[in-house]
């Protein structure tokens, strides 16, 4: 549904949110006619300046009224019953109305005269300071971009760690929305035409602007970095918006496409790229400690790194000669490290913390197995990295696995709700070194053909171009 530029809304709810709302509706030129609740209590009083009233004054009025997503379904059913004949329309959807069919009123940098240069824009904007999958790929593929010849800029929150590993960062660090939305449409016209790659932050709302006054300067690309619904759920509602949306497992595209109804055109599956290591000072298979590497988040949700002090018992009671290595920081880092201490594990669990991307490869060059527990992923960059430096794969039956690892030839997938299991095949490595061998070479020249960096920039700069 569309909302008619300029009409009357009305607001229904009258709590914190709703303030909210009507900043949005103010913005982009409606005007709020007022606003409805439930509530008896809220019937009479303002929200600046704007009359709360009773639903009954619908049976009166035949306007757009703006719902609450959360409760979306149970008052439209309301207003059904009421009869009510005027649109009903969800505050996502209002936004999205917003952003793709008015033209704001924000002053853009003059569009007369065209750059030469193409230019790619990551959407790498998060407020919180934690460093994950999407950053280091922003920062990876951005990097590749301009050593190709290409301008790439990234779109980032106050997190400083950015500024380490690439170059031409656009910092962001307002907390009003709507301003924030403004000051990056700005930047990103400044950058047209563009390729503009995102993940789905506010950051996309500013690109849908953009590309409202400038569709033939802008192409949108999402990429879909997590196989989970509230991934699939924003990739389906902006799919009219988008030029394409890169899936980084098989399986990804597939339920993007089967369960979503997300068409087909604008898929393209491309496994994700990683910055090859220099495999000088690799350690060898030989018999003695076997090295696995868990590198991650140190969180439960996903990752799961509350579930470690469990297989390290396991490995513990079969006698297993094993070392763990643990990179990362999050909620379980206490736990861990606490854990280590009260058993005076120091000399076989190895709590490491943060270790910047550009350390990465060292540190998989000297881990034997990859240890992976997550009950969901996009496709792993640790994982394609530590395969890279031939360790050898011991994860959860999660999206992007099926795409690199043949259970038991390069690598061993147990189910989900069987994570114990891993112990079992790290038992089996430790005690078949030909094996180990075996699969971590093979895994070498396996990413090395298929998630080469340099080859994905390429690809980037064939699929998308002016």
């Amino acid at each position: 549904m569309v909302v008619n530029l300029m009409e009357e809304i009305i607001i229904w709810g009258a709590g914190k949110v709703a303030t909210r709302k009507c900043e949005w509706a103010v913005w982009a030129g409606y005007q709020v006619k007022f606003f409805v609740d439930n509530d008896a209590e809220k019937w009479g009083k303002t929200i600046e300046g704007i009359p709360i009233c009773s639903p009954e004054i619908l049976r009166e009025y035949r306007g757009t009224v703006v719902i609450p997503d959360l409760y979306y379904e149970e008052i439209r059913a309301q207003l059904n019953e009421m009869s009510y004949q005027g649109n009903k329309v969800g505050f996502k959807q209002f936004r999205k109305e917003v952003i793709c069919k008015k033209k704001i009123n924000i002053k853009l940098p003059d569009m007369e005269k065209k750059r030469n240069n193409v230019s790619f824009v990551f959407d790498s904007y998060f407020k919180a300071f934690n460093w994950g999958g999407v950053e280091s790929w922003s920062c990876m593929v951005a990097n590749q971009l301009l050593k190709s010849g290409m301008e790439a800029r990234l779109i980032c929150g106050p997190n400083k760690k950015f500024d380490k590993f690439t170059k031409n960062i656009l910092h962001f660090c307002e907390e009003n929305e709507l301003v924030l939305i403004e000051e990056m449409a700005v930047k990103i016209a400044g950058y047209l035409p563009c390729i503009f790659i995102s993940q789905g932050s506010v950051a996309l709302n500013a690109a849908q602007i953009v590309k409202t006054l400038f569709s033939d300067q802008i192409q949108i690309v999402m990429v879909a970095h997590a196989d989970e619904p509230v991934t699939y759920e924003r990739l389906q509602f902006w799919e009219d918006r988008l030029d394409k949306i890169i899936c980084i497992s098989r399986k990804i595209k597939y339920e993007l496409q089967n369960k979503y109804g997300v068409q087909e055109e604008i898929l393209v599956y491309h496994p994700n790229p990683i910055q090859l290591p220099n495999m000088a000072g690799k350690r060898g298979y030989e018999n003695g400690i076997l090295k696995i590497g868990f590198a991650a988040r140190l969180n439960r949700i996903q990752k799961r790194a509350h579930l470690l002090p469990d297989i390290m018992e396991m490995c513990s009671k079969k006698g297993l000669n094993v070392e763990f290595n643990i990179a990362g920081e999050g909620d379980c880092l206490d736990q861990l490290l606490s854990y280590v201490s009260d058993r005076h594990l120091e000399n076989s669990v190895h709590i490491l913390g943060w270790i910047p991307p550009t350390k990465m490869a060292d540190f998989w060059k000297e881990q034997d197995v990859y240890l992976n527990l997550s009950d969901f992923e996009g496709m792993s960059l640790a994982m394609l990295e530590a395969m890279a430096c031939g360790a050898v794969p011991v994860v959860t039956d999660v999206s992007g696995v099926s795409d690199m690892i043949q259970d038991g030839k390069n690598g061993f997938i147990i189910p989900v709700d069987s994570w114990l299991e891993a112990a079992d095949k790290i038992e089996v490595l430790s005690g078949d070194r030909g094996l180990l061998k075996r699969a971590g070479e093979y895994n070498m020249g396996l990413i090395r053909e298929k998630c080469d960096v340099s080859d994905y920039a390429d690809w980037l700069m064939e699929m998308f171009y002016f």
